[in-house]
């Protein structure tokens, strides 16, 4: 083939070529645009809805289920401070526990409670992950209930925040 007819790209199977896709055209991520934003606080959020500590700030009355058939059910008290510090968790007959803000993203603030000792299996200690997706005066999410003998319990849970 002559030099000046020669083509320019790359070989797709089939054997045809093609010219190189100008940068613009090509695809950036497979993942969705939604997927792609990043979940974290500060001048670099992203744009859109960002939870704000401030917005899920009081005391929320919260409800958690566990087991087969959600057949346990745990009740507590959640104390936010609209800093992310000082925010605790407290069980029926028990002292404050403290509660870690790990991530704020979206509607959701991603914590961690513990180890503190089991109100389900007293006298083994447990670490909690949850993710609460706030909405006005509701809460809803998951949480992960981790103990020391590496048994891992998953739930539900719901809250509305006290007036």
């Amino acid at each position: 083939m002559p030099a000046a007819r020669r083509r320019v790209g790359s070989f797709i199977s089939g054997g045809f070529f093609h010219a190189p896709r100008p940068a613009s055209f090509r695809r950036r991520s497979r993942r969705p645009r939604h997927a792609r934003r990043r979940a974290e606080t500060g001048p670099h959020a992203s744009r859109g809805y960002q939870a704000q500590l401030a917005d899920v700030a009081g005391t929320w009355d919260t409800k958690t289920v566990l087991g087969p058939k959600d057949s346990v059910v745990v009740t507590s008290v959640l104390t936010a401070t609209a800093d992310g510090k000082g925010w605790t968790i407290k069980l029926a007959n028990r002292d404050p526990i403290p509660v870690r803000v790990v991530a704020v993203g979206g509607d959701s603030v991603v914590m961690e409670a513990g180890p503190y000792e089991s109100i389900l299996r007293p006298g083994q200690m447990v670490t909690t992950h949850t993710v609460g997706h706030y909405k006005g005066d509701a809460m809803t999410g998951t949480i992960e209930a981790r103990y020391a003998s590496g048994d891992v319990l998953r739930g539900k849970t719901t809250a509305t925040r006290r007036k």
